[in-house]
């Protein structure tokens, strides 16, 4: 069911090759008894090259110098009313600022104030009066708050707020008090607003009109959700068989374009190439990127989805993730990772009792781990040479795990990455992640946004993703159904009529009307 091939696996390529050079017959004949997957870790992770394997921490800091420079290119570009240059770089500038001290914050404050001007111009207001927000949350100089201010109400007033435009303009006058302005201009401004506030004045029922917000396609299940599996819709029903494992069957008649499944993701993770476009979290495209704390590495959309990656995967990915990227792991691999690090140590250890329960008899649903950690991962199809391969990556983000301080217990203050044996639970973590290099084979989806250009569109792959409902649905060359994605969320549909008893089948990849049989099967493989 996997939509996520492994790709070239570039430097840990390498560090496999040498790997295999340390090791002998014997030593793979030892592996090769192994029939748990804490046993491989633990062997594996014995061997003195593996365990004396330094992990990078990365490269990609804030740089305040960097910041400086990128800044004065901006505000050159804005001067010369080039305000998409000027978002761009003031945008890479937020990215590189650091965020350390009081002034530190300052200049960010001012970075953000000055992108809002440039999204003014751009007619951003929405994305304009985010970041004035973000000038206030970051100390901006209350000298300067007049400026600010008065940008707010103008985009108020564009976006037909007229009761918040008044109230900033309110605001504006008010601060025009600290401002550090020749007598003149500051009499200019005081008219400029009074002028505005008078006008607004003269409506009695001053009100702001209703935002528009962007459609979220919140499409309903005709018949209902499924009581067992809630992110199907109810003429869904999933089966199991010995050939077929699980699969999705047609309850009743279904009819093209019925909305099917609506599934947010257990886990996801945005390529690499997008970080700097794209939000690390949700994968929409903001108008404004927000900035990481600590690396320059990712964006987000705003303040909810920063919390809410620092709050899991990036709170330990972050200093690592640079290495990640250079190491040439592919997605499916951060995948396996990510799937560990949305949550601490102390939540696996809860879980370890009923990890091999059955998911049959609950609800099954995708922020459930134990619908994940169930799986398929054909481990007895398995040869020697794949599970070599797959441990070894494993232990390799183990190792970036050890260095991020996840395998810390509340009670101690230092990290310890040069031990030559694993502890309990870095043998059980480490296990997971394996059990998922391979699950993931077979279960994980691609994630993709629409990019029009003209008359052209195109779907453009963005990452990956593990959606435990959907991966139960099994493939066919002539699928009846069709994803789409809104951000992380994947909504499924019927493209074509399909009879109560069919198996309701999704494509994992070749379409039978385009590729050839013998081509099928050997992409499938």
């Amino acid at each position: 069911m996997n939509n996520v091939t492994d790709s070239d696996f570039s430097q840990f390529k390498q560090f496999y090759s040498n790997f295999l050079k340390t090791i002998n017959d014997g030593d793979l004949n030892t592996f090769k008894k192994f029939t748990c997957d804490e046993g491989r870790i633990k062997y594996v992770f014995g061997f003195s090259f593996v365990h004396d394997y330094k992990i990078s921490m990365g490269t990609n800091f804030k740089s305040g110098e960097s910041a400086k420079q990128l800044k004065e290119d901006g505000n050159r570009a804005f001067q010369a009313d080039q305000f998409r240059v000027a978002l761009e770089l003031y945008s890479r500038a937020i990215i590189k600022q650091p965020q350390q001290s009081s002034s530190d914050k300052e200049e960010l404050s001012v970075l953000f104030a000055n992108r809002s001007a440039a999204l003014y111009h751009l007619k951003e207001y929405e994305a304009a009066l985010q970041d004035i927000q973000s000038a206030f949350d970051f100390n901006y100089p209350s000298h300067l708050y007049y400026k600010v201010y008065d940008r707010k109400s103008r985009c108020f007033l564009a976006l037909q707020q007229l009761k918040s435009a008044r109230g900033a303009f309110r605001q504006s006058l008010q601060a025009l008090d600290e401002a550090k302005l020749p007598a003149e201009k500051r009499q200019k401004w005081q008219r400029d607003i009074q002028i505005m506030l008078a006008m607004l004045d003269k409506n009695k029922e001053l009100k702001d009109a209703s935002m528009k917000k962007p459609s979220t396609d919140k499409g309903q299940f005709k018949d209902g959700a499924n009581k067992q599996y809630p992110h199907a819709s109810n003429v869904v029903t999933i089966k199991e068989a010995p050939q077929l494992g699980r699969f999705a069957e047609a309850g009743n008649d279904i009819k093209p374009g019925e909305l099917l499944l609506r599934e947010t993701p257990y886990c996801a993770v945005l390529l690499d190439q997008y970080s700097k476009s794209h939000c690390f979290q949700c994968f929409r495209r903001p108008a404004a990127v927000y900035p990481c704390p600590q690396c320059s590495n990712v964006v987000f959309c705003n303040k909810t989805c920063l919390s809410a990656a620092l709050e899991s995967h990036h709170r330990y990915e972050c200093p690592v993730l640079s290495a990640l990227w250079q190491s040439g792991a592919s997605v499916t691999c951060l995948m396996a990772l990510r799937i560990i690090t949305q949550h601490n140590l102390e939540h696996f250890l809860q879980l370890k009792p009923v990890l091999t329960n059955s998911c049959k008899n609950k609800q099954y649903k995708s922020s459930d781990y134990t619908t994940v950690y169930n799986l398929v991962n054909h481990a007895s199809q398995r040869s020697t040479e794949d599970f070599l391969h797959r441990t070894l990556m494993a232990v390799f983000l183990l190792r970036c795990l050890q260095t991020t301080g996840y395998f810390q217990h509340q009670n101690e203050n230092v990290i310890k990455t040069n031990e030559k044996t694993l502890t309990d639970d870095e043998k059980f973590i480490g296990g997971l992640i394996l059990r998922h290099l391979q699950s993931l084979q077979f279960n994980s989806h691609e994630v993709s946004e629409l990019v029009i250009k003209g008359k052209d569109k195109k779907s453009v792959f963005i990452g990956g993703a593990v959606y435990p409902t959907l991966a139960l649905f099994n493939h066919s060359c002539n699928p009846g159904i069709v994803r789409y994605h809104k951000g992380t969320e994947v909504v499924v549909r019927a493209i074509r009529p399909i009879k109560i008893g069919e198996v309701v089948a999704e494509n994992y990849g070749p379409i039978f009307t385009q590729v050839e049989r013998k081509e099928r099967q050997h992409t499938l493989r």
